[in-house]
């Protein structure tokens, strides 16, 4: 299911309304839009640049400007149908960037217990098995979970605090939509705040760029297939951040992922 972007109002003044054709307020509302991003796109680079240059680049320091940007997430805009319990976005191909999924891994590792690691380990190598979890059809076609969705209980996010911006950014205005693409088992347009979504989508992006210029192998990964390396290598992190390895080249999406 992809997004379908539908840009908030412009507010003009209702002269300016009279002289603008539609399509004018469309395009002028869009421009808007992008010179936003383009300026939290600037502002987020120099900040992520800077905290490196002084922090140096770790695995802590990498969660730490995670939380940092998690907290900068606003919430869900008003006319979103969102709700606790609703899990069609679940059950579609996430994409990440590397730090994301390194952050996530090591504070599972650290904030469960054996037994409950080695559950979540059972459920994320059971999902990789499945099939190619780096193509979006396996995701719609099987209708296959996302590992770490509750599926037996009330379809709650196991790791909700610290799930992947993607998941964050994603939403819908329309439930009908969502029920629709799921129960195709196909791509469809499913309606959204643009702005929201690039604004929040913008974090992992920003990891990728930063982490790319200075040095280390990094792009867009499958979510379930970068944690399956990790998984089964427990030496991925250090080769990747301390060594800078290109331990996650099986796990690289060579195209923009929705979900």
């Amino acid at each position: 299911m992809t997004q379908e972007k539908k840009d908030p109002p412009t507010k003009n003044t209702q002269e300016e309304k009279r002289k603008q054709p539609a399509s004018q307020e469309t395009t002028t509302g869009e421009n808007r839009s992008q010179q936003l991003l383009a300026a939290y796109m600037t502002q987020g680079r120099e900040k992520l640049i800077k905290f490196f240059d002084v922090q140096g680049i770790s695995l802590p320091v990498l969660g730490v400007a995670m939380e940092q940007f998690a907290e900068s997430v606003l919430d869900l805009p008003k006319g979103t149908v969102c709700k606790e319990g609703c899990a069609y976005c679940c059950h579609l191909r996430v994409g990440v960037s590397i730090p994301e999924v390194l952050v996530i891994y090591n504070q599972l590792a650290a904030q469960t217990t054996p037994e409950g690691f080695d559950l979540l380990k059972e459920r994320v190598l059971g999902v990789a098995a499945r099939g190619n979890t780096l193509d979006g059809d396996f995701w719609l076609t099987s209708q296959t979970p996302c590992p770490f969705l509750d599926v037996d209980g009330k379809c709650l996010c196991l790791i909700y605090k610290l799930r992947p911006f993607s998941c964050r950014a994603y939403h819908s205005t329309d439930l009908g939509a969502c029920e629709q693409g799921f129960e195709l088992r196909r791509e469809i347009q499913i309606p959204c705040f643009p702005l929201y979504r690039a604004t929040t989508d913008m974090y992992a992006r920003l990891f990728t760029q930063v982490l790319a210029e200075k040095g280390f192998f990094s792009y867009q990964v499958g979510f379930v297939k970068a944690l399956e390396i990790l998984f089964k290598n427990g030496a991925a992190s250090d080769q990747w951040l301390i060594n800078r390895e290109d331990v996650f080249k099986t796990a690289k999406l060579t195209s923009a992922v929705v979900g």
